[in-house]
């Protein structure tokens, strides 16, 4: 658990590094997610753990300019790290970048995309700024890859937006600006209905959360906040039989 800790203390210092270049870059991702939630409620118990960073490049795209940043931060942290890059951007491709530690064995990994993003916040962070999408942008993210058929691949992003919603009110309207940006939109969630019972089994084998939330709180919040919002038709979730009526 301790090394689990320092990893993440260590991706932390590597996220301030890059914000100290006021670098075109906003952070996203449960990283950045864990961080605005505790700023939100530092109260929180729930603790999901990461292992990596997820940013969006949100400039002209610039192979070298991208690299000699990330290197620069991440040498700042420790002088022994090295970058290299994995995966060559394209469409729907985001840029994957490895930083290497002094064995040559990777210490995490940069998944950054190079797509704009003008939904995010500026925190406040051992007093330097870091660009975080916000919460509307997270969420809706989350709700459109929990609304299609996409559903069991993102089963962590149930905790997520329980996580979200449960202290934040964001609108429908606020969602659906968010994914008009990108030229989406919220589907149906009938797979997330119709498999809840498969979403609950992949929930509880989910490793690295501490007081993790039980899966019927989870679910009960999420189903709640969608029909108020009128994301989801309650005549759709009331047919699939597990609403108790």
């Amino acid at each position: 658990m301790n090394h689990k800790k320092n990893i993440e203390r260590t991706l932390y210092r590597i996220v301030e590094e890059i914000s100290k270049e006021n670098a075109p870059i906003v952070f996203k991702g449960a990283l950045a997610l864990k961080d605005l939630l505790y700023i939100n409620n530092p109260d929180l118990e729930v603790n999901r753990k990461t292992i990596d960073i997820d940013a969006n490049w949100v400039s002209e795209y610039d192979r070298d300019k991208i690299i000699k940043l990330i290197d620069k931060a991440v040498k700042n942290v420790d002088p022994d790290y090295n970058v290299v890059v994995y995966r060559e951007p394209a469409e729907r491709k985001s840029m994957g970048l490895k930083v290497l530690d002094k064995d040559g064995s990777v210490f995490t990994k940069i998944d950054m995309d190079i797509k704009d993003n003008p939904f995010y916040i500026e925190c406040l962070v051992n007093d330097v700024n870091i660009k975080y999408s916000d919460f509307n942008k997270m969420l809706g993210d989350k709700l459109y890859s929990l609304s299609n058929e996409h559903v069991f691949r993102r089963v962590k992003d149930l905790l997520d937006c329980y996580l979200i919603i449960r202290d934040n009110k964001i609108s429908k309207e606020e969602i659906e600006k968010v994914l008009e940006y990108d030229g989406r939109s919220i589907g149906d969630f009938t797979t997330m209905i119709n498999g809840k019972k498969d979403l609950k089994i992949a929930y509880e084998s989910l490793e690295g959360i501490d007081n993790k939330p039980d899966f019927e709180e989870i679910w009960e919040t999420l189903i709640e906040y969608l029909i108020d919002e009128k994301l989801l038709d309650k005549r759709v979730y009331d047919l699939s039989n597990d609403l108790e009526i």
